[in-house]
């Protein structure tokens, strides 16, 4: 049985996508580029500026909306964002 790939995922909230060296920085990161260089950077990413539904739609694969988590973990969204 082939070895199982170790996996390292890095979310940090509150960063542009140039913010890093790896994608172009100016702040030196060496360590994150070294892991970047390594590894698979991910480019097609949107996140929906509030945490909770960023990491469920990261964890799932899925919309938002589509994992209940349409604006945080509570449900007080206006008519339309509620997942169905």
């Amino acid at each position: 049985m082939p070895e199982q790939p170790d996996v390292v995922l890095v979310l940090a909230d509150d960063m542009g996508f140039s913010d890093i060296g790896c994608y172009g920085g100016e702040v030196a990161t060496p360590n994150l580029d070294r892991l970047a260089a390594h590894g698979v950077r991910m480019s097609q990413f949107y996140n929906t500026a509030r945490c909770s539904p960023s990491r469920a739609s990261l964890v799932t694969g899925l919309h938002p909306h589509q994992t209940g988590i349409g604006i945080l973990n509570y449900d007080d969204a206006p008519t339309g964002t509620r997942a169905p």
